[in-house]
């Protein structure tokens, strides 16, 4: 796997390389990808469960292993793999795409979910796995709270790591703890959310028509913000490369320069310098999209009082259409309910 992200450490940011490797079909964004894939260690009494999901460098899923022997795979694809146990009561789902990487752990049992879990990848493709251990609980009246959520190993070294309040919610239809820990490096930003629930059938508090979810989710998006540089700091020469939705390699090559400008130098399609592009000057930066594609990147340098802000922002494969996206209009919705309740910044960029 091309680990892009380590690229970026290089002196006074002289040269950033976002390397997307080629893919015809969708993936997940680059962040995602370069985890490499994550393992989700649950420590339930007496019934520990291991899951460990392999990604390829475009963030298709390869590989997922479930430990319980019990368990076998009935649903798999590039993007969503889905295991259950013999008797049907316990299901593992994995999901990476866009710019998500998902494990849920679907049961009737709150038993099933309690106990000490650690969660690990690596993040910015530091080659390195960055840990997080919490715990779930029952409260006493059978609804899950998460306890003792805390980042063990954290890499790159130099990352930062917050760890926000769980939040507890309990009523008639259902009982949810959640926390998000925000992961920061280098102007980039990862979160891990992590969520236990119980959801109850209307009118029936019988054991057996409930159901319970551990669900787990990275989410990272290639959106780099550096704010309050100076301007020296940021001075050099820059390369965007990425593959179009049929593998097309393309690469941008621009240069931040005295006095704040920022110039597009040479744009290339399969090595050859193209034309076929859309780009729009503005100060202290630029827009480029690409003909009949999505992919698009946007550099935007702004001064503030001679400190400055560096925002880089890309769109690849990831907005390529899918083949093996069977989502069901549920999911979406709680996709989308989701993505609009996280308010940090990296949302709201489509545009």
């Amino acid at each position: 796997m091309k680990r892009r992200w380590a690229t970026l450490v290089a002196a006074a940011l002289a040269m950033n390389v976002f390397v997307l490797p080629g893919a015809v079909q969708a993936s997940t964004t680059e962040a995602i990808a370069d985890t490499g894939g994550m393992t989700l260690l649950l420590g339930v009494p007496g019934a520990p469960l291991d899951i460990a999901v392999t990604l390829d460098e475009i963030g298709h899923i390869t590989e997922v292993l479930v430990s319980d022997p019990t368990f076998s795979e009935d649903r798999g694809g590039d993007h969503k793999v889905r295991f259950s146990n013999e008797d049907d009561t316990t299901r593992v789902e994995i999901k990476a795409k866009n710019n998500k990487l998902r494990a849920a752990v679907k049961t009737a049992d709150l038993a099933s979910i309690l106990g000490a879990h650690t969660w690990k990848a690596a993040l910015f493709a530091s080659g390195q796995e960055t840990e997080v251990t919490f715990e779930v609980a029952d409260d006493g009246a059978g609804n899950p709270v998460l306890e003792n959520v805390a980042v063990g190993a954290l890499f790159p070294t130099d990352a930062t790591a917050e760890v926000g309040d769980v939040k507890t919610e309990v009523d008639d239809e259902e009982a949810e703890s959640s926390v998000k820990v925000d992961f920061l490096w280098n102007g980039y930003k990862m979160t891990l959310k992590i969520k236990a629930e119980v959801e109850f059938d209307d009118d029936d508090d019988d054991d057996d028509d409930r159901h319970v979810t551990l669900k787990v989710e990275l989410k990272g998006k290639d959106q780099q913000r550096l704010r309050d540089m100076l301007l020296e700091d940021l001075l050099g020469t820059y390369t965007w490369d990425v593959n179009l939705c049929d593998g097309t390699d393309v690469a941008v090559t621009y240069t931040i320069a005295e006095p704040g400008t920022v110039t597009v130098d040479e744009v290339t399609m399969a090595g050859i310098a193209t034309d076929a592009y859309e780009l729009k000057v503005k100060n202290h930066g630029f827009d480029l999209r690409f003909d009949d594609s999505k992919a698009r990147l946007s550099v935007d340098l702004k001064n503030h009082d001679g400190s400055w802000d560096l925002k880089v922002k890309s769109k690849t494969t990831e907005k390529c259409k899918d083949h093996d996206d069977d989502d069901d209009d549920d999911e979406k919705k709680k996709d989308h309910d989701d993505s609009k309740k996280d308010d940090d910044d990296h949302d709201g960029d489509d545009d």
